[in-house]
């Protein structure tokens, strides 16, 4: 049975990360088998996931300033 009503971005992420119910997987395993946009869309979102160990973010020297200056200004919680 296709899984034409569950084959979204959200199933194929929760499917990325093993979070789907095992009867959705494999329903969404079949749909991947012949259903090539989707096995792209995949592939695609598989490669994403991979790169994002890679990402690394670096603040300009005027965020930092601004962040602090901020944190200064913050009454302190006791």
């Amino acid at each position: 049975m296709p899984m034409t009503t569950m084959s979204t971005p959200f199933s194929l992420i929760a499917y990325l990360y093993r979070e789907l119910a095992p009867a959705d997987t494999r329903a969404l395993q079949q749909e991947l088998a012949i259903n090539a946009l989707l096995s792209e869309e995949y592939d695609s979102m598989v490669a994403a996931k991979q790169a994002l160990p890679q990402v690394t973010f670096s603040p300009t020297e005027k965020t930092l300033a601004n962040i602090l200056a901020y944190s200064l200004n913050c009454p302190v919680e006791a």
